[in-house]
């Protein structure tokens, strides 16, 4: 009986100081749903590339939920998108090029009220070979890592604001 009073004890005493024992997290879960990605760009690839890449990014957090089960929704917007290539004065060819476009996301919360919006730029260089195939790939595949980078950048910001 002392050893079950004194443990009880020392739980009051170390939950009081903030200590929290493992498994027994109090902290209800942030859940998202992407209600819409619009995309004022000319290119259509971009639009599915950052709506696949965030729907990868709050499932790996476990951050992704369905309509009906979302703690917050999140809109994003792209637009002003730019390619950059510099020629090259030798040849008159172009051996890479940078593309840049602006990215918004709207969080609002389950009433409809707007909570949060972050803005950023996303660039990204790669280069420009006789393969097209191959450069889409490096393409896609240098845009996804930005894009991860700047969701990181999201979710660090508004973590502050939904997590109490």
């Amino acid at each position: 009986m002392k050893n079950i009073l004194l443990a009880a004890l020392l739980s009051l005493v170390l939950s009081s100081c903030g200590y929290t024992f493992a498994g027994f997290n109090n902290t209800i879960p942030v859940k998202y749903y992407i209600n819409t990605v619009q995309n004022d760009t000319i290119d259509s690839s971009i639009g599915d590339i950052v709506q696949l890449e965030a729907e990868r990014f709050f499932i790996e957090y476990n951050e992704l939920a369905s309509y009906k089960n979302a703690s917050y929704f999140i809109d994003i917007m792209i637009n002003t998108l730019e390619y950059l290539d510099p020629i090259l004065s030798a040849t008159d060819q172009a051996s890479s090029t940078n593309l840049t476009f602006n990215l918004t996301m709207v969080v609002t919360d389950i009433e409809g009220k707007e909570i949060y919006t972050w803005n950023t730029t996303i660039s990204s260089s790669f280069s420009i070979t006789s393969n097209v195939g191959r450069t889409l790939q490096t393409r896609d595949s240098r845009l996804k890592d930005k894009i991860e980078d700047a969701l990181t950048s999201f979710r660090l910001n508004i973590s502050k604001r939904v997590y109490k």
